[in-house]
């Protein structure tokens, strides 16, 4: 089968460079017209400062708005280091005074847009431009995006890094080019340094690539290469995260918190203490303590609570975790912050109706299409692979924000199944008359 995007035959089209002329004009307005109150006072403080720490001490700290002041000077492994050292290599250039900030979420407006062209390139290679373009523009002109955009959160960077993995898995699955299989480590790799949450999708390539009869051989040469890399890359970490816990972490040890609050939600879960209670108990009982020990004795007391309420309740244990939590997932939205007179209520109406819109879409281009279907199935388990992971934890839009791009283009595959069909059946009565 003949793609559009094979290497030195990519077709122009001059549209997506009018989406992405229209993405950024109404990013750069939104910045200007909100400044550095663009803000949620919240993850993306954390970061700020974080980075601002390590541009001036060359530590890796983190605290939030509303944390103790000594987590300020703790190393930190609540966090993956991709956010503190990428917002720190923009501190270095322009400072960290208010032009610093301003180049930071300049930079996040331009990782974004690397997305939306990222999402269009997926599309065009699999459904063609159509589909491509359809993806692309609904998430320009999606509003969580734009003010997302804007803030100095992982979501953006975390978004385009997982497209382009999915866009460059995709590409090695169909061509087996050695540049394809470099790129995919690299944007994994960049996935990970900023949420740990992807650290397990090499499974779900496995089961892509083993639908598409990819070559054994080839398969294990690659995955010792990825194996080596990997080393190298993570051992910095490790040694890092040993010589301040003497623990070894492989990643983060921040889904404590998370995971005590996902057990406050759902239907039947053991309820004697509140969220509120338990919270303020360990505080109390940690009171001066790092926040790796906290972030611990949380993950313990969250361990707890599951292991009581499976015995007390099965059913609403699974109910809660197999369907309420991703139902409450998917359903809910990231929209913070109002602009431009947009309601969050709007917004929040409008939610489900995009995800039915991914989600009949990708419906059609399976059973409808003539190509892809193989790759209909690999976002369909790339995208149930993180419902999975983020129902474990407690689950808010926010989590949704960075995976509502596959949804997008769900859409166009779905749209442009439906052209063909019909483009189909108007040929052949042509054709007979």
């Amino acid at each position: 089968m003949k793609r559009s995007g094979g290497d030195g035959e990519l077709r122009k089209s001059y549209l997506i460079w009018v989406i992405l002329a229209l993405a950024l004009a109404i990013r750069l307005y939104t910045l200007d017209t909100y400044g550095l109150k663009l803000t949620i006072n919240s993850d993306d403080q954390g970061y700020t400062h974080s980075a601002i720490r390590l541009v001036e001490t060359g530590q890796l700290t983190y605290r939030g708005p509303r944390e103790p002041a000594h987590f300020e000077t703790e190393p930190t492994v609540k966090i993956m280091p991709g956010q503190p050292f990428l917002l720190a290599g923009v501190f270095l250039v322009f400072g960290t005074g208010t032009v610093g900030l301003y180049a930071a979420k300049v930079v996040m407006i331009l990782i974004g847009l690397a997305g939306i062209y990222g999402i269009y390139l997926l599309g065009r290679y699999i459904w063609g431009e159509g589909a491509g373009l359809i993806g692309a523009f609904l998430l320009a002109i999606s509003i969580q995006h734009i003010v997302t955009d804007t803030l100095l959160l992982t979501e953006t960077p975390f978004m385009t890094s997982l497209i382009y993995m999915v866009y460059f898995s995709v590409r090695l699955a169909h061509e087996r080019k050695a540049w394809h299989f470099y790129a995919l480590m690299f944007f994994y790799i960049a996935a990970l340094m900023f949420r740990a949450t992807v650290a397990l999708y090499p499974v779900v390539l496995l089961v892509y690539l083993l639908l598409k009869k990819y070559p054994f051989a080839l398969m294990k040469k690659q995955v010792g290469i990825a194996a080596i890399i990997m080393l190298i890359v993570l051992m910095p970490w490790w040694v890092r995260n040993y010589i301040h816990y003497h623990k070894f972490i492989p990643l983060t040890a921040g889904e404590g918190h998370p995971l005590l609050m996902g057990t406050y939600q759902g239907e039947g879960y053991p309820n004697k203490e509140t969220l509120e209670q338990a919270f303020a108990r360990i505080n109390k009982q940690y009171q001066g303590k790092e926040l790796f020990v906290i972030i611990e004795a949380q993950k313990d007391l969250a361990k707890e609570r599951m292991a009581a309420w499976w015995k007390a309740d099965q059913e609403s244990f699974i109910r809660s975790y197999g369907w309420l939590k991703p139902k409450l997932l998917w359903k809910d939205d990231f929209y913070w912050i109002q602009v431009f007179d947009i309601k969050r209520t709007t917004v929040k109406m409008i939610q489900p109706y995009l995800v039915w819109a991914g989600m009949i879409g990708w419906l059609l281009a399976l059973i409808l299409s003539s190509k892809g279907r193989a790759e209909v199935l690999f976002i369909a388990l790339f995208l149930l692979y993180f419902t999975a992971i983020y129902s474990v934890y407690f689950v808010f839009g926010r989590y949704n924000t960075s995976e509502m791009p596959f949804m997008f283009l769900g859409a166009g595959a779905g749209l442009f199944a439906l052209f063909q069909l019909f483009s189909g059946g108007t040929q052949q009565r042509r054709v007979r008359h």
